[in-house]
Parts: structure tokens; C-alpha cells; sequence
């Protein structure tokens, strides 16, 4: 049964109120309540680097008690990956009377360290192995995408041959049709080559001469096609692996053989069809298991994969994490609304009680073709940056092409719109080619999704949509010219969609304290505060301020004191690391290949950035500690006016 945005968020706010009562000690919330004191922290994307200054960040959170308070997780992309190991740690130490003592520990700190690189990590022959491993992966993966593509391909060629060498059987030779054509290719091209930049003799214009050249070529190509032209002929594919057909078959044109290719190819490719699921045969899987084993540390051992289903235990006693938003893109590039576009694409939720998007509908979690969603497909979802469809970025030449090659991170689902009808048996065929020419929508069985970044890369969206009252955002994107490109996209998402406007206090916007000076090349702050204010129904009336948005991003502050003497270099620090990478600490989402040095500069980092918003120096203990026992026992609207006096 579907389900509406509006009920979803009545259902997570039971979730929420039973969470508050059982451990947080907060008041409830009461339904479409505006003035409630609801508060969320929001992980953006940004691959790796994102899930280590999200670490960072979230550890000093932890110690003082913050994270503990929040009612929701926001999460998007990389900010997924240490979203999905908070979740699954909560959910394994649930029994306990406060799980979170239970993360962030020294081992799991290390563990993270060891897999900076976690598509291939390790060393020597560990490392060697893993490296092979993704090799075999990519290379074993395109080889399968190869059998639909190729059973596609060969249908195509053996339809579209008939009518071919039928028309130059009856109608002309094909040694006529071959003279005239490379005749008029070469009389064109060597026109436009010698003659056609001489003023005098420009007997067409440009235009005129492109489009003769355009016709031409598609000639070229229809001929191509026929077996006749020599140039790319397979052959008979019954001839070539020693097929034969019993069946009596009409003489059609005097081509046999060619029939029974055809129905050879026919009979493959609608065979294939069933077993081509792009979730299985694509890097998707892959890329899962790599996220898995990298972030959702299983203690003692592998265990049973949690489904996110089951990130709300039973018994509601049990419930004592943030509730997660898995935030991932529905691509709609195919869709037929002419007034979105040809670029559209919709917010698709994964959470514990619902999945679907407004355009779709919502559905229980728990229901048929979702309660096997495990955590680790979700969050590998949220973090499939390279897919064919991807939402506002989807380029059809570039979506052809990376279907071909099986680059494809992203994730078929079942459309919660028609998934009470849906069949288990799938035939994949129709959403391979639908992928391939861009054409994703909701019509069908089967949607796709893929990064939230594509979308909206900072996991504030679903917050404001909930009325959250205290937002914390860790904005941790590639953004070495801080254009601030994710938070322009939110505030106009936000103001034209929800009708809320994000207004950062004068004299105290992001491009002037946290866009480096030119004059030290140092940010003035790791984070500003905006308000959050509900736009009204009418002219003339005033805005309503509803809460406050804690905007931080990576960014590095002048140092106070030296960072390095001449003896024995701090060579943990960010600042030392930044000496030989300038780009620090935007350097490419495309390198998810982390080492030590650099993994141990974007940790310190995101404690640092949490430490200058907590007014805390967290490289001093005893004050560390002291701010601990000072913090712990704040409510959430002793921290609303906490950063509101900011």
C-alpha cells in the first residue's frame, strides 16, 4: 500500500517520541508540530574524503554527547559510508544501555585507517591480491554486459539486413550502390578537403554542405549493414559454431541461413534476458562489498547482513540511534513531464519504515521487494557517483557509452508506484536499453537510482522537509575554488520546492568566512549560521523563523601557534600535509585511493572543524575532557541556543 510524504513522516515521528522517551529523555514531538525541537546532522557527499571528515567531525560530537541527542541522520554519498557504520554499530550494540560508548573506538579508528583505500587495500601481496581482485571484477563484469549488448546489436543487424539485400536484389546491384556511393564520399570529401575554403569556388554553404555530408553517412551506414558490402560481415552464425536447425523453414528472399541467425539470435538474447540484472553483473556489487567490509565492521566476525528494515529492532526498548535518511537520486531522464525536463530526477528515500520518492509513492520497508534491501546495498546506492543515469548531470553520448562498458554503480529497484504487482522474474533487456539511450522513468516495474549528490549533495533536503528545528551540516565536497555550488543548489531546491528560505546573517555568509583571503590564503571560520525561515502563504506577511541551519565545511583556519619546529616535524598534522598538497582539503573526489598521511589529514581535520564550533582544543586533553563532562547533559534546546548566540 502506498503511502504519502506526510504519513512517512507521522510514522518516523512515533519512532522518534518512543526513541526520546526510552533514552533520550527529550520531550515528544507532536505531529506538523513547527515549533517543535527536532534536530538532525547531515553528512554530504564526497567519496572518502568525506567519510573520514565526517569521522573526525562525528567523533568530537560523540565524546560530548551531540550525536546521542539527534533525532536524525542525514546522509548522502560518502557521508553514507560513516553514516551506514554508526548504524549498523548502534543496531549490533542495541541491548546495551548506551551503545554509542561503543563507537568510534580505538580499533575501529585503526581499522578505517587500514582501509583508506578500500577498494584495494593492504599491503604486499594483500594489496597485490585486492588490486587483482577489482581488475577481475571490472574486467569479468564488462565481459558479461558484453552478452546482452552483443545479442541486442546482432538482432538489430539481422533485422534491419532483410529489407537491405532485399532492395539491392530487386532493385539494383550492390556493385552500382557500392560504385556510386565511394564515388560521391570521395567527391564530397575531397570538395570540403581542397575547394571548399576557396571564397570563389564555395559553390555551398557550410550548413548546406554538413548536411549532405549527414545524409551521406547514413547511407554509408545502411550499407555497412548489409552482408553484401564484405566490410564487417560475421558470417552465418549457424555456420560459424556448426548450428543446425530442423525446421523447415520458408526460402525468404533465397537468405536462409540468415533466418535461422536470426531466430538463433532471438532465442539468445530474450534467454539472456532474465539473468542480465545490472544489480548482479555490473561493479555494483563489488563496490557494495568493498563499502561493507571497509565501514560496517561486524564484531566477532562476520555476521548476517542487517537489512535497514531491521535497523528498528522489535522490541522499541532497543531503539537508541539517530533515525537514518539514506538519501539516493530517482533518475528521470526518460520521463514524459515536458515540463521538468529531460534532466529530471526525484528524491528517493531508503530508511527503516519507508522507500520511495513523492513522484513514486512510499512503501513500507518491510514489504515485498524491499525487506531485502540490506544496509550495505544502501549505502552503496547513496555512493554510486559513476552510473550511465545521474540525474541532473545524465549526458545521453556519456550514458551510451558507460553502458556499454558496464560502468554502472547505481541500483535497479522495484517502483514503489507498481511493486504490488510486481513479479520476482524480471526481463532486464527492457531497462538495459531504457539505461542505455538515457530513457530511465517511472512507468515501468523497475526505477533507477543512483547518488543523492545528483541530485543534492549536502543531505540537508529531507531535513528541512521535516521541519527540523537545529541542523548541523558537514559540507565535505570537493570545492577547492569554495564556489559553494551544493549550497546554492539547496537554497533554491529549498526556497522553490518547500517555499523555505536559508538566510545566512549579514556580514556572516559562507563566501566571506569561509572562503579563503587572499591575502593568507586561510579561511576565517570552519562554519557560519543561518537561519531557517518558512516563506508566507500571502504578500505582505512576515517570514516565521523555524530554526538554524550549522553550515560547516572543510576548510583550513591560520594557525595560532607553530605547527612544526626544525627537530621533529608534527607530521600528523593537516597543516604539514597541506606543505605538499596544496589542493588539501578539496584534492579530487576521483582519488579513492587513500593513504596514511593523507587519511591522518582529513581525520585531524574534521576534529579540528569540530573542535573550533564546540570552542573546544581538541589537541589539549584535559580540556577535551573537562568541555565533556560540561556538554554531555545539554538538551537539544540548550544546543539550539547555543548556536543561535553564535
Amino acid at each position: 500500500m502506498l503511502s504519502k510524504l506526510e504519513e512517512v513522516i507521522t510514522e518516523e515521528l512515533k519512532k522518534i517520541n518512543s526513541r526520546r522517551t526510552n533514552f533520550n529523555s527529550e520531550k515528544n514531538i507532536k505531529d506538523n508540530d513547527n515549533a517543535s525541537n527536532l534536530f538532525g546532522i547531515a553528512l554530504s557527499g564526497g567519496g572518502i574524503r568525506s567519510a573520514i571528515i565526517n569521522l573526525g567531525v562525528l567523533k568530537i560530537f560523540n565524546s560530548v554527547g551531540i550525536l546521542r541527542k539527534a533525532d536524525y541522520l542525514s546522509m548522502v554519498s560518502g557521508g553514507s559510508y560513516i553514516g551506514g557504520y554508526i548504524q549498523s554499530k548502534l543496531f549490533e550494540n542495541r541491548q546495551k544501555d548506551n551503545p554509542f560508548n561503543e563507537i568510534f573506538g580505538d580499533d575501529d579508528i585503526s581499522h578505517f585507517k587500514n582501509y583508506g583505500n578500500y577498494l584495494s587495500p593492504g599491503e604486499c601481496i594483500k594489496k597485490l591480491l585486492n588490486k587483482l581482485r577489482l581488475l577481475g571484477a571490472f574486467v569479468f563484469s564488462l565481459a558479461m554486459n558484453i552478452v546482452w549488448v552483443l545479442s541486442f546489436f546482432l538482432l538489430i543487424y539481422y533485422l534491419m539486413y532483410f529489407p537491405l539485400a532485399s532492395l539491392s536484389k530487386y532493385m539494383f546491384s550492390i556493385n552500382m550502390v557500392s560504385s556510386i556511393l565511394w564515388i560521391t564520399t570521395a567527391i564530397v570529401f575531397i570538395w570540403h578537403f581542397f575547394f571548399h575554403g576557396l571564397r570563389h569556388y564555395r559553390l555551398w554553404s557550410s550548413n548546406a554542405l554538413n548536411i549532405i555530408e549527414g545524409v551521406l553517412l547514413i547511407f554509408i551506414v545502411f550499407y555497412l549493414l548489409s552482408l553484401d558490402a564484405g566490410l564487417f560481415s560475421i558470417g552465418s552464425l549457424s555456420k560459424h559454431f556448426n548450428i543446425q536447425l530442423s525446421i523447415n523453414l520458408p526460402q525468404l528472399l533465397g537468405y536462409n541461413e540468415y533466418i535461422c541467425d536470426s531466430i538463433i539470435t532471438l532465442f539468445l538474447f530474450v534467454a539472456t534476458g532474465f539473468f542480465s540484472n545490472p544489480n548482479i553483473l555490473s561493479i555494483h556489487r563489488f563496490y557494495r562489498d568493498r563499502l561493507a567490509t571497509a565501514f560496517l565492521i561486524k564484531s566477532g566476525g562476520i555476521k548476517k547482513a542487517v537489512k535497514i528494515h531491521e535497523l528498528i529492532p522489535q522490541c522499541i526498548c532497543e531503539y537508541k540511534a539517530p533515525y537514518p535518511l539514506i538519501n539516493t537520486c530517482l533518475n528521470l531522464s526518460g520521463s514524459d513531464d515536458k515540463f521538468k525536463g529531460k534532466k529530471a530526477s526525484d528524491y528517493f528515500l531508503l530508511s527503516p519504515l519507508y522507500c520511495g520518492s513523492t513522484r513514486t509513492g512510499y512503501v513500507e520497508s518491510d514489504s515485498r521487494h524491499y525487506n531485502k534491501i540490506t544496509l550495505a546495498t544502501a549505502i552503496a546506492a547513496s555512493g554510486a557517483a559513476v552510473n550511465p543515469n545521474m540525474g541532473r548531470y545524465t549526458n545521453s553520448i556519456l550514458a551510451f557509452v558507460m553502458s556499454i562498458l558496464n560502468l554502472k554503480l547505481g541500483y535497479w529497484i522495484f517502483n514503489p508506484h507498481k511493486s504490488n504487482k510486481c513479479a520476482n522474474i524480471v526481463w532486464w533487456p527492457i531497462y538495459l536499453i531504457s539505461e542505455l539511450l538515457g530513457k530511465t522513468d517511472t512507468t515501468k516495474r523497475m526505477v533507477n537510482i543512483s547518488d543523492g549528490g545528483h541530485i543534492e549533495n549536502l543531505g540537508i533536503y529531507e531535513l528541512l522537509r521535516r521541519r527540523v528545528k537545529l541542523i548541523i551540516a558537514i559540507d565535505a565536497v570537493a570545492d577547492p575554488e569554495y564556489e559553494f555550488s551544493d549550497l546554492k543548489n539547496l537554497v533554491v531546491r529549498a526556497k522553490n520546492e518547500l517555499g523555505i528560505n536559508i538566510k545566512f546573517r549579514k556580514n556572516s555568509g559562507p563566501e566571506l568566512k569561509i572562503k579563503p583571503k587572499p591575502s593568507n590564503g586561510y579561511s576565517e571560520s570552519h562554519f557560519v549560521i543561518a537561519d531557517i525561515e518558512e516563506l508566507p502563504c500571502e504578500e505582505g506577511e512576515g517570514v516565521t523563523k523555524t530554526g538554524l541551519l550549522v553550515y560547516v565545511k572543510s576548510s583550513m583556519k591560520e594557525p595560532k601557534t607553530r605547527w612544526k619546529n626544525c627537530n621533529k616535524p608534527k607530521r600528523d598534522s593537516s597543516y604539514y600535509y597541506k606543505t605538499f598538497h596544496p589542493t588539501f582539503p578539496h584534492e579530487s573526489t576521483m582519488d579513492q585511493f587513500f593513504d596514511e598521511a593523507q587519511w591522518t589529514a582529513y581525520y585531524n581535520l574534521g576534529r579540528f572543524m569540530a573542535g573550533d564550533l564546540l570552542n573546544i582544543d581538541v589537541r589539549n586533553e584535559k580540556q577535551l575532557h573537562r568541555r565533556e563532562k560540561q556538554l554531555t547533559n545539554y538538551a537539544i534546546d540548550n544546543w539550539y541556543n547555543y548556536f543561535r548566540q553564535k
